[in-house]
């Protein structure tokens, strides 16, 4: 398990600001030229040849046989579209990590003394802690770039995502996996297919577990209640709100909605809350089950 990198005072300071999206400003890229550096020192790449030569790929510049690392590099750094600078970081992590050893001659072989998985992990650490220095909207892990969320956010998708193995679940895991993709996306992230995809996977939980209504209003209507195992009605008007959002809020649900634009961090707040309900629901459901005698 990949260790959680904890935020540096700098980061910690500045609050709840918002997070930096669709942009790699110029500081991080200083900071990643900076992580070049130790990479080179360490030998856990083979040299500034190796990383020009991938930063003239991805820029899709003619290559340049100099292995000077200043021959470019610092332009092609700095003028490199953002999202290229993020897949840069993923060819770093996958294709141009190599492992460090050397040739014992007594034994006549080759030692190993750091594997290439160890120095994927280091490079998988320190973009990710360059990513939180520098408050970008992304985290990097399992060599992949993807798009932050809030750490509550995360939390209740992991807990849900839990509940959805139950194999009567498998459309709404289709629903969760489908937002989570757009939510992710960084090149091109959909909010509003966020809040749709977060919703109907509610509405597939609710109809699958209690199937006494078509809808999700209809369902939850049919569990509210003061009793025991159903849904007071305050919590049930949380249902109908984020229901009310999927067919309120412009280019959501339904053509023409006005209900008001879709931010990312609505969308994020609609996913965490689907989560919620999700797991809500579930058990409910669960403590209608009657107890079984042994």
């Amino acid at each position: 398990m990949a260790k959680e990198i904890a935020a540096p005072f700098s980061a910690r300071n500045q609050g709840a600001q918002a997070q930096i999206d669709n942009d790699v400003p110029l500081t991080a890229r200083i900071g990643l030229v900076h992580l070049l550096h130790r990479l080179v020192e360490r030998q856990y790449v083979e040299g500034w040849k190796a990383l020009n030569a991938e930063l003239q790929r991805i820029a899709r510049l003619v290559p340049s046989p100099s292995g000077d690392p200043n021959d470019g590099m610092q332009i092609i750094l700095a003028e490199l579209p953002w999202e290229k600078i993020l897949d840069f970081c993923e060819r770093l992590h996958g294709q141009l990590a190599i492992e460090v050893g050397y040739f014992d001659s007594d034994a006549q072989q080759y030692e190993v003394t750091t594997p290439k998985s160890e120095v994927q992990e280091y490079i998988s650490q320190e973009v990710q802690r360059l990513f939180i220095e520098e408050r970008l909207a992304f985290e990097f892990s399992d060599g992949l770039v993807r798009r932050r969320g809030r750490r509550h956010t995360s939390e209740q998708i992991a807990r849900a995502e839990l509940v959805l193995g139950d194999p009567r679940l498998s459309l709404a895991r289709g629903h969760v996996s489908k937002a989570l993709r757009f939510f992710r996306n960084v090149s091109q992230p959909d909010p509003q297919n966020v809040v749709k995809e977060a919703v109907c996977a509610v509405e597939a939980t609710a109809r699958v577990l209690f199937p006494g209504g078509k809808t999700l209003g209809e369902v939850v209507n049919s569990i509210t209640g003061s009793g025991a195992g159903e849904l007071p009605r305050t919590v049930a008007n949380t249902f109908h709100g984020l229901y009310g959002l999927r067919s309120g809020a412009e280019g959501v649900g339904h053509g023409g909605a006005t209900g008001g634009v879709v931010t990312k961090e609505l969308a994020e707040y609609a996913l965490s809350i689907a989560a919620s309900q999700i797991i809500l629901l579930y058990d409910l459901e669960r403590s209608l089950e009657p107890d079984v005698p042994f």
